[in-house]
């Protein structure tokens, strides 16, 4: 695998959220992909293959593909 390819392979990589497809736009790090979903910052847990991630830890946290998430968000209600 050349560069160009090892650079196409990272920008296209599939991870799954709450069990579902989810493909990768960008560079594979947490934060991009909590981005990308629009997910609340406040509230909000996530685990990657059943370990959970620190938030001071998702700017650097690396996803690698076919890495399970499980995302977990506060709800108010009673």
């Amino acid at each position: 695998m050349d560069f160009e390819e090892c650079i196409f392979y990272e920008l296209n990589m599939k991870v799954f959220v709450n069990n579902e497809s989810v493909n990768l736009d960008g560079h594979p790090i947490l934060e991009n992909l909590i981005k990308q979903l629009d997910l609340p910052l406040k509230g909000t847990a996530i685990a990657i293959n059943n370990e959970v991630i620190p938030k001071n830890n998702w700017n650097t946290q690396q996803l690698h593909e076919n890495d399970q998430l499980l995302v977990i968000t506060a709800t108010q209600g009673g």
